[in-house]
Formats: C-alpha cells, structure tokens, sequence
C-alpha cells in the first residue's frame, strides 16, 4: 500500500526534470531563438526544432502543465486515501504563505538586481535577435521604474491576487498555482462526499468541473486532472512492466511535444487534439505519473537516490531564479564572449553558464525555502492544533503521552 504520510520522491524527482525543462527551454529563447519555432516571422520553421519527436524534453510550456497536474495530485492524494480533512484543511491554510517565502525572495532579489545595473537583457536581446529576451522574458512591454515597496507589494499579494510578473516572469504560473490549489481541494472535498463504490457518480464530478475549468482557462483544467488521478489510481500499486513503463513515459514525451501546429513529426497529434495543446499536455502529465507510481520498485527507488533527490529539492527554487541569472550573468557573459569570438559560441557559452549559474543560484534558495517550509508547517500546526484545555488523555489509553495534559 502507498504510505499516506510519506513524500513521494519519485515525483519529486520528475517535478525536478521539469524544471530543467524550464531552464533549458528559456535559454533557448534567450540565446538560439531561431531554434524555438516562436518567432516565424523572423526565422523559418524549418530550422526550428518544434517538429522533432523528441521536442517535448525541451519545451517549456508543457513542463508548466506537468507541474500543474502533480499538484492537483500530490496536494489531494493523502486525503483521498485517508479521508482525513484535516490534511486538506492544513493544505488550504498554508498554501498561500508557503508559496510567498520564496517568491518574495526571489522577487526582492530582482529587484537588487535592477538597482544594481546587473541585467542586461536589452543588449544580450540585440546580440541574438530575440524579442522575448530583449524586453527581460516578456515580463513587461515598457520600461519601469524599480521600486522596493512595489516588489515587496508584487512578492506578497499581486503575484497571487492579480497575476503581476514584471520582477520574474516565470511567476506568471503563481495564480494559476494558487487558485488551481483550491480548485484542488474544493474538487477532493466534493469527491469524498460521494461514497467510493459509486465512481461513475466521482468521475462524473470530476469530468464537470474539469470542462467547467478549461472553458475557463484550460491552465486549470491540470488541476482537476491531478485529483482525477488521485481518485482513481489504485491504493494498492499494480506495477506495470518495464516496457509498459518505457511506453508510457515515451507516449508522454511525444504528446509533451505538441505546440498545436501540424508541423513534423505532430501531424497525427494535430488530427487527434486540432489546436488544443494544453489537452495533449494534461494527457502526457496523467501517463507521466501513472507510469511512476505504477513502476516497480526497482525503478522508483532509482528515482529516490540522492541525486534525484536533489533534483526534487532544486525544482521549485531553479524555477523561480533561472530568469533571473539568464538575464543578468548569461547576458553579461553572451556580451563578453562576443567580444573575442564570433558564430554559434557566445550563445553556447552563455546557455552553460546560465545553466550552471542558475543551479548555484538555486541552492541557497533551497535551504531558504526548506526552513521557511518548516516554519509554516510549525504554523499550522500552532493554528490546528486543540485548545490546552480539550488536550486531555485517559490514563489506561496504551497510546496516551507519558505527560498528560490537564486543563488549567
């Protein structure tokens, strides 16, 4: 049986790949745009990588939605497995807080760096000809005026509440996160309410509010996705072969791959979902995580080593920071090694030093966040936790603490 109060590595994990997806994606923006297929009106598709099967290791946009699901997932599966309300009470209390640390960390740190002087995302976007770099990842359209009580504002409230981005866009997905979160937990309490033998009557609920969500947005449609796997994948682990495993996880990453345009090797792709490309993500996500909760043990101790382990602890804190080292140390380097050499080099030097940078940028921020997550936590349980007078234990209860707590 899957523990119900363990944290589940293996997703861990593969929310870390995501995030170098992430990474690797934005760099190619920045320094190889003519790569991405985003700009034909200035480079032609055919040297563009977006028809290649494997595109979906590299692009971005889908690794945005495979995040989206592993909540609607990870933060309803205990619950439903247990039915204990409080996990999901303790989920809704903390979501907002927890998500704020390291946003407003990385937001104020933006911030530092605009009164520093250290982006250079204008001339590194001259130097490579792309606009999403030129105007720092599209995070805004004119110049501004950096302000510290506006970043403060922006990494406390309107990252969440109003969807503002302009310090790191990379935070453009935090009120999707936010509000995909309770959509989540409303969609798990709604689900537990219908008893588990009838599932047509759960599944139905599910199908509702999903439709409801893409009509919407179909960015929140992940997260209903997410509880329709934590509703319905067995308690109990059938593991799947490791050929089934390797057909999953392939499937996956050619439906990643798909941008909504009948290009390459996505033509059957374009037949089946037209231009819905966030459809084919949320169904890449569902078989990405059925084959590794499904995986054999094997496997998925594999994906609980340490390194993968680090990938997992890195996920969150690399996304949040990697615009920022992209736009300040990859330009400064794009720049410099423009200035000694010529062709494809500085852009490849640049994308290293981005990736590198970006990973030493993330550890700090990683030990920020573990600490303030455990602040939160001690938070929350502060807030749940019963009055000193109701903390009463019988005396011949064998589970009862050796100090019995008497009402004052």
């Amino acid at each position: 049986m899957i523990a119900a109060n363990k944290k589940d590595l293996p997703l861990k994990a593969v929310r870390g790949v995501a995030a170098i997806t992430v990474l690797l994606w934005h760099s190619m923006l920045g320094f190889f745009p003519q790569w991405s297929g985003i700009f034909p009106d200035k480079w032609p598709l055919e040297a563009a990588l977006k028809g290649q099967v494997w595109f979906g290791l590299i692009y971005g946009r889908a690794a945005v939605t495979l995040f989206f699901v592993l909540s609607g997932f990870v933060l309803t599966r205990r619950f439903l497995l247990t039915g204990d309300q409080q996990i999901i009470l303790r989920g809704a209390i903390k979501r907002w807080p927890r998500l704020t640390g390291p946003v407003l960390a990385t937001v104020l740190a933006s911030w530092l760096l605009f009164k520093l002087g250290a982006y250079h995302f204008t001339e590194g976007g001259a130097a490579t000809g792309s606009p999403w770099l030129s105007r720092f990842a599209y995070a805004f359209e004119v110049p501004f005026e950096p302000n510290f009580w506006d970043a403060l504002s922006q990494g406390v409230f309107s990252t969440f509440f109003q969807g503002y981005s302009y310090y790191d866009n990379s935070l453009w997905t935090m009120r999707f996160e936010f509000i995909g979160s309770f959509i989540a937990f409303g969609l798990a309490l709604l689900v537990a309410l219908i008893p588990k033998g009838t599932k047509f009557l759960r599944l139905a609920m599910i199908v509702v509010v999903f439709l409801l969500c893409y009509c919407t947005s179909p960015v929140y449609a992940s997260f209903p996705a997410g509880v329709a796997l934590a509703t319905f994948l067995p308690e109990r682990r059938c593991k799947l072969p490791g050929w089934a495993v390797a057909g999953l996880i392939l499937l996956a990453i050619y439906l990643f791959g798909f941008t909504g345009a009948k290009v390459g090797a996505f033509i059957l792709a374009a037949r089946i979902f037209g231009h819905q490309e966030v459809a084919a993500q949320i169904l890449a996500s569902i078989l990405v995580i059925i084959a590794i909760e499904l995986a054999s043990d094997t496997f998925r101790q594999r994906l609980s080593g340490r390194i993968c382990e680090l990938i997992g602890k890195l996920s969150f804190p690399l996304y949040l920071i990697h615009v920022l080292v992209l736009c300040s140390l990859g330009c400064t380097i794009l720049i410099w090694a423009g200035t000694w050499t010529t062709g494809p080099y500085p852009s490849v030097i640049a994308g290293v030093a981005t990736v590198i940078g970006s990973v030493l940028a993330a550890i700090p921020l990683v030990f920020l966040n573990e600490r303030w997550v455990a602040l939160v936590n001690t938070a929350a349980n502060w807030l749940l936790s019963p009055p000193v007078s109701q903390r009463v234990f019988e005396l011949d209860d064998p589970g009862a603490p050796a100090e019995v707590l008497m009402p004052n």
